[in-house]
């Protein structure tokens, strides 16, 4: 085995374990443990993914011999296959956690979930076929595009939870993920580094926009309660004037 995958496999936990040290920091007792809980859940989630693309495999639907079948195999195979489970954990386990009470988090919780799937999952063809999974250009770039694939499914379950509770924005977290996730899979399958560099290009500038308007809605949220705050002090003391 080359050092190469090596080192691949150490991206994720390191990551891991930043994220999570720099979340017990700063964040609530409460909202720490379902990022920890939610990481360890992402561990296990791997489980069912690597099952159902086995599965399609063993009907031969995973298979690159046919540029339709690549597409099939990337998207519907890959990309929704393993973005699935990672979105069952956010939506049945964080989702309905006290502590999930804005857009950040949710794309926080749904970063923790993708760091655990994928460390598992480089962990798996490390030691499954010495590595040769890795050989591919594109090797390095997973860990960072599982989160760019994250954080545009985090936001989208968010907004259906806070804003407008539709079953549109659930299917539409999903979706987003899995295509974003089948275009890299492509790319990969592919070895077209253009096709990489749009797919990144766009998951990129996506999640970048999607996260500030998260972090705005956080902001303009505190500032509607310490509104709402001010205006009952007000109250209580022209209440408390005239008496």
């Amino acid at each position: 085995m080359s050092f190469e995958p090596i080192l691949i496999l150490l991206i994720a936990p390191a990551i891991s374990i930043i994220y999570l040290t720099i979340s017990h920091k700063n964040a609530e007792r409460d909202n720490h443990v379902v990022l920890r809980n939610s990481f360890y859940l992402g561990i296990l989630s791997f489980l069912p993914a690597i099952l159902l693309i086995y599965l399609m495999d063993s009907v031969g639907l995973a298979t690159t011999r046919s540029l339709n079948r690549t597409l099939f195999f990337a998207f519907a195979v890959v990309g929704l296959m393993e973005e699935l489970p990672k979105f069952l954990v956010l939506r049945l386990y964080s989702y309905h956690n006290k502590a999930y009470n804005s857009p950040i988090r949710g794309i926080l919780y749904s970063i923790a979930i993708s760091l655990g799937f994928i460390l598992a999952k480089n962990a798996y063809f490390i030691f499954t076929n010495g590595g040769m999974h890795f050989s591919q250009f594109g090797g390095f770039l997973s860990v960072p595009f599982h989160i760019l694939f994250a954080i545009i499914m985090g936001f989208f379950i968010s907004i259906g939870k806070f804003k407008y509770s539709l079953f549109i924005f659930p299917v539409l977290a999903l979706g987003a993920a899995a295509f974003f996730h089948g275009l890299y899979q492509f790319a990969l399958f592919t070895e077209d580094t253009s096709v990489l560099y749009i797919a990144g290009g766009l998951a990129l500038l996506i999640a970048v926009l999607l996260f500030r308007q998260a972090m705005q809605t956080q902001r303009d949220d505190i500032d509607h309660i310490r509104r709402d705050e001010l205006n009952k002090e007000l109250k209580g003391k022209n209440q408390s004037n005239k008496q």
